[in-house]
């Protein structure tokens, strides 16, 4: 009978588990990429970080295959490729660039070293040219402290701040394809007419206001 029972919360135990893993899904695909560049901070070390580009190189079910670029101030690059389940925090990053997509506030998520988190919550903003909503949640790795924000559609980092003692950077998506980036407004384009209709066109509006122009001279001379 306790056999039994272990046995029936073991596999209640697996279930649920299994439903948790089953809810997280890849919001990337083979192809996708994104990149994001420094844009503000202070105290920052001669060579530091320019820019980093997370690039999807392959998926399989909840796992991502990620090659990261890392570009330095005095024209060197870092390269490395990593894996990362979304569902089950298995893999080596070494910076949170991907999370489950649709992610929301409230959610734990798996992250590196077997740690957790949960997402503090949710704002728009412009990322990479495009308003997009994102969620946002801090970590700590060793004696530095990161507030993320990842896209909510997709899961994958947009903006990032790194704290460690005195120095303060921070990164934002400044290009990807993953989305478009909003179109600026332009003025409405002009009708393409043959000449002969524009000509005729400009030559009755003139009459007309020629016309109006004489009308209205005689009613003031008559007055």
């Amino acid at each position: 009978m306790r056999k039994a029972a272990v046995l029936g919360a073991s596999l209640l135990l697996f279930f649920i588990i299994g439903s948790a893993y089953a809810t997280a899904q890849l919001g990337v695909k083979a192809g996708d990429w994104i990149k994001c560049d420094y844009v503000s901070g202070n105290n920052l070390p001669s060579d530091f970080i320019q820019w980093v580009k997370v690039e999807c190189l392959s998926v399989a079910g909840t796992t991502a295959t990620l090659r990261l670029t890392v570009h330095y101030s005095n024209g060197q690059e870092q390269k490395e490729t990593a894996t990362w389940d979304v569902a089950t925090g298995a893999g080596n990053l070494t910076f949170q660039a991907l999370i489950p997509a649709n992610s929301k506030a409230g959610d734990t998520i798996r992250v590196m070293e077997g740690n957790s988190l949960t997402i503090a919550g949710e704002k728009t903003g412009t990322y990479a040219g495009a308003s997009r909503t994102v969620v946002y949640a801090s970590l700590t790795q060793g004696d530095a402290q990161f507030s993320y924000c990842w896209d909510k559609e997709t899961g994958v980092v947009v903006e990032v701040t790194l704290t460690q003692g005195s120095m303060t950077a921070t990164f934002k998506a400044t290009s990807t394809n993953i989305w478009q980036a909003s179109s600026p407004y332009q003025l409405p384009s002009m009708p393409n007419l043959p000449i002969e209709t524009l000509s005729i066109s400009i030559s009755v509006i003139t009459a007309i206001a020629i016309v109006a122009t004489a009308t209205i001279y005689t009613k003031h001379k008559r007055s």
